[in-house]
């Protein structure tokens, strides 16, 4: 494997040889290209993670809405049963509830790896699930696949 490789519109990334992966961390977004899989092709994945970089704001947009749909009612019903600290009649009356406006809002893209057959983001969670990682993985059209926190 090359110690780096360069893409005109990122810059450089430097090979990881615990992860198996090129790293790219300069920005706000840390850029991965995982070659773990033996038929990862390294043109191939410098084109899709250019691809996606040239569409990133559009991308993100539209996977924080799939999330939050995906999402919204695991927070709204489910996820306030790990926390023992709050009010549990304002829980039953709905006062923690996010809509998915504000849930997609709250969260922040940190992380992006092209991987060989799918894209696996991973979001800061805007305390929305007590500073826990949202997972979400993607096919290469940029449909979401799953979400998990």
């Amino acid at each position: 494997m090359e110690k780096s490789i360069k893409s005109e519109l990122i810059g450089v990334f430097i090979f990881n040889a615990d992860c198996k992966a090129y790293e790219q961390n300069e920005g706000k977004i840390h850029w991965q290209l995982n070659m773990r899989d033996e038929y990862a092709d390294m043109n191939e994945m410098i084109k899709r993670v250019e691809k996606l970089f040239l569409r990133i704001e559009e991308f993100n947009k539209k996977a924080k809405a799939a999330i939050a749909e995906k999402l919204i009612d695991y927070k709204n019903d489910f996820w306030p049963e790990y926390d023992e600290h709050l009010n549990w009649d304002a829980v039953d009356a709905g006062e923690y509830d996010v809509t998915k406006e504000e849930f997609e809002e709250a969260i922040t893209l940190y992380d992006i790896a092209i991987r060989a057959n799918d894209i696996y983001c991973e979001y800061d969670d805007g305390d929305l699930f007590g500073g826990h990682r949202i997972h979400a993985y993607f096919n290469n059209d940029y449909t979401l696949l799953s979400a998990d926190v």
